[in-house]
């Protein structure tokens, strides 16, 4: 299978998600129980040739993807009206006995992801963020003391050692980031795993620095839209923090973490494409890795319309961004955690195709 088809292909599963054979179901279900849950945090993580892809096969959306996946003689396999071929499964994690074994989930060959909070500050009734899918589970995060201990077990069982952290924003962006300094430095008591969190920039930037003094090795700060208008339609709560404290934390991630060792989201099909281009060129000159994803209509998600991103949109930006990549030095195998997994987006296969073409 070539890039171009590999592009394709995960631009279309990301977007269209795939639906099941029974007969795969039955199977897929003994091995991994969460297969078919709902929500962004349990989508399935899929290899197929060289790529890897987070697809949706429990949404309303995916009963009416073109592709389908199947069982053939123990082997699983993916087809539509153009393609057939073979996918593996990450695998599941070990069995800890702890609440971990209810939210960790192997997101590419070496990329754990943990979700230690659900309870965001924004989801509230008129200020949620529009594409939101995440439902509150529990009232405060993790506490560090119980999940540090958790983690400890699961490292101690798998040779896996990239933890990815998300979840939702607990009381505010800088209650959230102490919560995530504390955690880092009862990982870095037993652990010198990679380390790649996502948050909301602080108000107090030097937090920053704690979270590096910590033992973090990456900052994931997901700006998601671009244009500081539309912010405020789609991010109502979220969007009280401005786009110009977005770009100083930016700035001061870069200075702390390094070049390449800072990244943000933006997600396609909720804006104009034109936005989004020219954000990944601010992001990328200052050393700010960007990543597309694409808007899935998620059946907890605020906004239901269907399909606001077309694959071929996807790939358009993609591709273009995998050129600004390649400008500005940034190489997914340099970061950490969901930008280097890239399972959600396919800007790094783009990259690859780039690198191919000296483009």
């Amino acid at each position: 299978m070539t890039v171009e088809q590999e592009i394709l292909i995960k631009s279309e599963l990301l977007i269209y998600g795939v639906t099941v054979e029974k007969s795969a179901k039955e199977k897929l279900l003994k091995v991994y129980p969460d297969f078919f849950n709902k929500g962004f945090i349990h989508a399935v993580n899929i290899a197929f040739s060289n790529t890897n892809v987070n697809v949706s096969v429990a949404e309303h959306f995916s009963k009416s993807s073109p592709y389908v996946l199947y069982e053939k003689e123990g082997k699983f396999f993916i087809k539509s009206d153009n393609f057939d071929f073979d996918i593996s499964f990450f695998g599941s994690l070990p069995k800890t006995n702890t609440m971990l074994d209810d939210m960790a989930r192997l997101h590419s060959t070496d990329c754990i992801n943990i979700w230690p909070s659900t309870n965001c500050c924004y989801d509230k009734e008129g200020i949620k963020c529009k594409f939101c899918s995440i439902q509150k589970e529990t009232e405060k995060p993790i506490d560090v003391e119980i999940l540090a201990p958790a983690i400890k077990k699961l490292l101690e069982k798998t040779p896996t050692g990239m933890l990815n952290f998300s979840g939702a924003t607990y009381q505010n962006p800088d209650v959230m980031t102490d919560y995530w300094i504390a955690l880092v430095k009862k990982i870095r008591e037993f652990s010198n795993c990679k380390i790649a969190i996502e948050f909301a920039p602080p108000k107090d930037l030097n937090k920053l620095v704690e979270l590096k003094n910590a033992g973090l090795d990456v900052a994931i700060m997901n700006l998601e839209i671009a244009n500081p208008t539309l912010r405020k339609q789609i991010c109502p709560g979220k969007s009280g923090i401005s786009y110009e404290h977005y770009h100083e934390a930016f700035k001061k991630a870069v200075e702390v973490f390094g070049y390449n060792r800072v990244s943000s989201v933006l997600i396609g099909g909720l804006q104009p494409k034109e936005d989004i281009l020219i954000e990944c060129e601010k992001m990328a000159k200052i050393g700010v890795f960007p990543t597309i994803m694409p808007y899935r209509p998620l059946d907890n998600c605020t906004e239901k319309k269907e399909y606001l991103c077309s694959p071929e949109e996807l790939r358009e930006m993609s591709i273009e961004l995998g050129k600004i990549l390649v400008k500005y030095h940034l190489d997914s195998s340099k970061q950490e955690g969901c930008t280097k997994c890239g399972g959600c987006s396919i800007e790094n296969d783009c990259y690859r195709l780039c690198k191919q073409k000296e483009c």
